[in-house]
């Protein structure tokens, strides 16, 4: 009954991190924006956690560049996905 419920939960986190990362779900496109968006993000943190033990003195305006071009990446693709019409409300010409 645990392996069960341990399966279950694991294929319901695959597919919530494959889901983060799809573009459109219809067609199944991985977004680029968002994968380079969480990486970004993803470096920011290390970045953040490695100056904070002061393994290595992390520059300021490094450490906001990076946190500016993970939210640029991560917000152009959330808007893109307000900003799309749908295919059937578009009248025929």
């Amino acid at each position: 009954m645990v392996y069960g419920i341990f399966i279950i939960k694991l294929f319901i986190m695959k597919t919530f991190i494959k889901d983060i990362f799809t573009e459109d779900k219809n067609e199944g496109k991985f977004s680029s924006k968002k994968t380079m968006g969480i990486i970004g993000s993803i470096l920011a943190f290390i970045a953040f956690v490695v100056d904070g033990f002061h393994f290595y003195d992390i520059n300021n305006d490094m450490f906001n560049s990076m946190l500016l071009f993970s939210g640029t990446m991560l917000g152009v693709s959330v808007i893109k996905s307000f900003s799309k019409q749908n295919k059937s409300s578009i009248p025929p010409e």
